[in-house]
């Protein structure tokens, strides 16, 4: 492990962490769950979780649009 940054648990949701692992991947993991992500996977995750971040303060629409652009 390399670093690791907590997410605070928001209502009824868990803390969420995030940690750099030192073969090249990303553990993000919540109540016990744990996916971990390639380094060749990153951007394309971010990208989505971004699109989906606009979809809470932006035109659902727009988002939508953007993300199925994409496939």
């Amino acid at each position: 492990m390399c670093a690791s940054w907590n997410i605070p648990a928001d209502g009824p949701r868990a803390e969420v962490t995030v940690t750099m692992l030192v073969r090249d991947e990303v553990a993000i993991a919540q109540d016990g769950v744990e996916v971990v992500v390639a380094r060749r996977q990153l951007t394309d995750l971010a990208d989505k979780l971004y699109f989906l971040d606009q979809a809470f303060t932006a035109d659902a629409r727009d988002v939508v649009e953007a993300l199925c652009g994409q496939e």
